[in-house]
């Protein structure tokens, strides 16, 4: 054994520095992230146009008509948004009456029209702000068969950003229709839905 150090004992100190270099190395080394900061920064920005894209999550859109004290009836229009902006209901049921702010309101007339349908929440008008604005229309049982339009309508644009909204319509309390839509203007009016109701006796 003696014999064969003493032979190969050029082949023990190269193995010897060969490690020794090798764990100087590891120490010192530290990678070069220069190349990646391009892909980095590629992918920094595609994120962001991610971000830009997915409208804000509007949630909780029947606690926010239970804690309003409002009603889903029979049939239902619940507009939701998460901005301190005005925006107003609209609704023409099928006996062509137009409910909204100023008529068959709760807050206005307290009236129904003659469908059935009275709109019992109104947030974010004049200088009230909710938190969770909610605005809902509401029929009793059982409103006529036939079309209900639904509009909505910028009163008052008090933030820069457009205003992503939620419209669900519900029967019997149960969802049957989501529909989203963004309005970008002061006294912006657009058609967000015309619904087929088929009353159910």
């Amino acid at each position: 054994m003696r014999n064969f150090f003493y032979k190969y004992w050029v082949l023990y100190y190269i193995l010897f520095f060969l490690l020794l270099g090798l764990l100087i190395y590891a120490l010192l080394w530290t990678p070069d992230l220069s190349r990646y900061t391009n892909t980095i920064n590629d992918l920094n920005n595609e994120l962001k146009d991610c971000k830009k894209v997915v409208p804000p999550t509007i949630d909780n859109d029947s606690i926010r008509v239970i804690n309003n004290d409002g009603e889903f009836g029979c049939l239902s229009y619940t507009l939701v948004w998460n901005s301190p902006d005005d925006l107003d209901l609209h609704v023409i049921d099928a006996k062509s009456s137009h409910i909204f702010y100023d008529k068959y309101c709760k807050s206005a007339d307290n009236l129904f029209s003659s469908a059935g349908g009275q709109l019992d929440i109104d947030l974010n008008a004049g200088s009230v702000q909710a938190e969770q604005p909610v605005e809902n229309v509401y029929f009793k049982c059982i409103p006529p068969k036939g079309n209900y339009i639904v509009k909505v309508h910028m009163f008052e644009k008090r933030t820069s950003n457009p205003v992503t909204f939620e419209l669900i319509v519900r029967e019997n309390g149960k969802i049957i229709k989501e529909v989203q839509g963004k309005l970008d203007t002061q006294k912006q009016l657009i058609e967000i839905l015309n619904y087929k109701y088929d009353a159910k006796q």
